[in-house]
């Protein structure tokens, strides 16, 4: 099969005010599909091919009788798209909202099984210490062999996922690395081509996960793999916004 690699994508990348309520609040355009020309990619992300990987998976933005979306084919392969927020002050920002669907999820059985460890779709949050890597506090933090040795990994990657199996909310150490947490939002493979909105308190997860723990917000990544599997997956996103908008009672 012919994948073809895509090394950026096409995005805008902008803060809209909302007023919620009666109450003013920023909205960060993170990622829009309806703001990207269809058959390209959006600007500023980066395609990763993970080590010891040499097939991409297949990112395009496409246009649809339900509008403009990014889609994405996985076929044994393992690739993500990657957002540099570095250069910015997030904490203010509490709330990620997307809208996302899969048509063809990948053969798992358990997905906290390494050999099952394999998703149609994740946004993944990663998270580090404050400034560069070439700080010394920081490489100390992490550990002087991480940082030389591995080439210093992100401290924490929250990976929100359309999980098979593994029930919604319930989050587990990721069999791929244990700086990373899974947390499933749907759970089933019975709802396919049908968009489902989101939103979530990423203040919330992250409190939950690391308490006392000054880690800040580095990256966003979107990201498709099949290849513990061996499988096919098919799936797309429309948008991804980060929020200070308080959550209301439907959120989760």
């Amino acid at each position: 099969m012919n994948v073809t690699c895509f090394p950026f994508v096409i995005l805008m990348f902008y803060i809209l005010p909302v007023s919620a309520g009666g109450a003013e609040s920023d909205t960060l355009v993170v990622f829009e599909a309806s703001a990207t020309e269809p058959g390209t990619l959006p600007e500023h992300w980066e395609h990763i091919l993970p080590p010891k990987h040499r097939v991409y998976t297949n990112y395009v933005v496409e246009r649809s009788i339900d509008g403009p979306f990014l889609l994405i084919r996985s076929a044994s392969t393992s690739s993500w798209l990657e957002l540099d927020l570095s250069d910015r002050n997030l904490a203010d920002f509490t709330i990620m909202e997307w809208q996302w669907k899969v048509d063809r999820f990948p053969k798992v059985e358990w997905e906290q099984e390494p050999s099952s460890d394999d998703f149609a779709l994740r946004i993944e949050l990663v998270y580090d210490f404050k400034g560069s890597g070439w700080n010394i506090l920081n490489a100390i933090k992490k550990g002087l062999i991480t940082s030389i040795f591995r080439g210093y990994p992100p401290e924490l990657i929250v990976s929100y996922v359309w999980s098979v199996n593994v029930p919604s909310d319930r989050p587990y150490v990721s069999p791929e690395s244990k700086r990373t947490v899974i947390i499933p939002i749907e759970s089933n493979d019975v709802i396919k081509n049908r968009w489902i909105k989101e939103k979530r308190n990423i203040r919330k997860d992250y409190n939950l996960l690391r308490k006392n723990t000054d880690l800040v917000l580095k990256k966003i990544r979107i990201r498709s793999d099949t290849d513990n599997t061996s499988s096919i997956s098919e799936s797309g996103l429309k948008y991804i916004y980060l929020s200070t908008i308080n959550p209301d009672s439907r959120d989760r």
